[in-house]
């Protein structure tokens, strides 16, 4: 009985509160044009000027403007298998403290790299050095690259992402080799 009597009680509250929301117009009368709440006109949108291509945005690092769209070319393709091998050359340093180590690594990896791998101990990373020329392995997308790079503890996929042609690419995952296969 208690809840049924705190239903209708929730009901009564909600009713009031809606019957205080209502449009403020007469019937037949036209709706006034919206105003803050704060007393100041609300900004003309038809006089917003976009930034400056070339500018570049505070919260995410990209440049503002046209990028050009990601394309499979032998640039892309050196510069996919360059970045892999540069991430896992930073990866394998078990001798590093971790701050050294973090601050090397963390600008070549992803957003959810980052996230990933922020909480590794060097220490425990069980290889120590790139042994040997990265390979792409997998291009199916213009802006997802495979690359496997040798370690001296074996091979390490790594899956790197970028958004434009443009953009640099960032590793999202490293995977040690047993996880790989």
């Amino acid at each position: 009985m208690q809840l049924r009597a705190g239903g209708l009680a929730l009901a009564a509250v909600i009713t009031v509160a809606l019957a205080g929301c209502s449009s403020g117009t007469e019937p037949g009368s036209s709706p006034s044009a919206p105003t803050n709440t704060i007393g100041s006109e609300l900004p003309d949108f038809d006089k917003f000027t976009p930034a400056p291509d070339g500018a570049v945005d505070e919260d995410t690092g990209e440049t503002i403007g046209a990028h050009p769209e990601a394309v499979w070319d032998e640039p892309s393709r050196a510069a996919a298998v360059a970045a892999a091998s540069e991430v896992m050359g930073k990866f394998a340093r078990p001798g590093l403290d971790y701050e050294t180590w973090w601050a090397e690594l963390a600008p070549l990896l992803s957003e959810e790299g980052r996230s990933d791998y922020s909480f590794v101990d060097p220490r425990n990373v069980p290889v120590s050095e790139v042994t040997g020329v990265g390979v792409l392995v997998d291009d199916a997308s213009a802006n997802v690259a495979v690359v496997e790079v040798p370690t001296n503890g074996g091979t390490y996929t790594l899956t790197l992402s970028r958004l434009y042609g443009d953009s640099p690419w960032a590793v999202e995952r490293i995977m040690p080799p047993e996880e790989a296969s």
